[in-house]
């Protein structure tokens, strides 16, 4: 997943948004991580992810202050909590979150069956689980869970799937989708956080997309969003001029070696944009 950004970038996901308008590329994030510990498994790599976060809120603020909108492509959604404390700093808490996953990434060290910090982000930036990463920027929550919603769920474990419903995250699973359609949800979602916050933040990790239309993913689970819901629901989103980010994360660029799915997910944004802009 580290090197999914340089794919990205080679594919020429850059090239595809300056036809929407003037692009800055303000480069990759440089830090010195810690050495890896893994010495508590119900919680992998705490340190490192905190110095990514803390470096990414820098950046994240300084894009933000310049006026742009923020667009991360990225790796593990870990680095989360960097993205909305840079967010809360220039916007405050103004802002709500739709995060599209096929997972909900609502597990906490006491519920998760892997460890793995990607899948608690969402969690944390709630103000649930280990102090050291929910509380890491001095306040906590980092977003309250009514400006949160889940998009295109379709893969909870039992533990987090309570916690969900107990909690006052909006959660569009991916049935819920299909029942009703892409376009309707999206603009149900609008509506329901446009009464809360002035502007979206999208987060987008690309295994909401169904295995045939992307698969350089490493959790694929069945069932993902075609490329017309995505279109269809990004079209929604970017139409209405209330994103103030975007990110595509987790691209595992060691399952694309003939780099073919990465120029799919520039074109697949890019279409996206397109659609939204006629």
């Amino acid at each position: 997943m580290e090197k999914g950004t340089e794919a990205l970038r080679n594919a020429g996901i850059v090239h595809a948004l300056q036809r929407f308008g003037e692009v800055v590329d303000f480069g990759d994030i440089k830090v010195n991580l810690p050495a890896p510990d893994l010495s508590d498994p119900k919680l992998l790599n705490p340190n490192q992810v905190e110095v990514l976060c803390r470096a990414l809120a820098d950046k994240v603020k300084t894009i933000l202050d310049a006026g742009c909108l923020l667009f991360i492509v990225g790796g593990d959604d870990s680095v989360l909590m960097g993205v909305i404390e840079g967010l809360r700093r220039s916007l405050e808490p103004k802002f709500g979150m739709v995060y599209m996953d096929a997972h909900g990434d609502f597990n906490t060290p006491e519920t998760t069956p892997s460890g793995i910090i990607g899948g608690m982000d969402v969690a944390i930036v709630a103000g649930r689980g280990p102090k050291k990463l929910a509380a890491m920027f001095g306040h906590s929550p980092l977003l309250s869970e009514e400006n949160i919603v889940l998009y295109g769920v379709r893969d909870l474990d039992p533990l987090e799937a309570k916690a969900l419903a107990e909690s006052k995250v909006k959660v569009y699973s991916r049935e819920i989708i299909k029942s009703q359609g892409a376009e309707k949800t999206a603009e149900e979602i609008l509506s329901y956080l446009g009464t809360k916050c002035g502007c979206l933040y999208l987060h987008i990790d690309l295994d909401v997309l169904d295995k045939s239309v992307f698969s350089a993913q490493d959790f694929s689970v069945p069932d993902g969003l075609s490329k017309k819901e995505f279109q269809r629901t990004l079209k929604v989103w970017v139409k209405s001029g209330k994103l103030c980010g975007v990110a595509i994360m987790v691209f595992d660029a060691g399952r694309d070696p003939d780099g073919s799915q990465a120029k799919r997910i520039v074109e697949l944004i890019a279409g996206s944009f397109a659609e939204a802009l006629k």
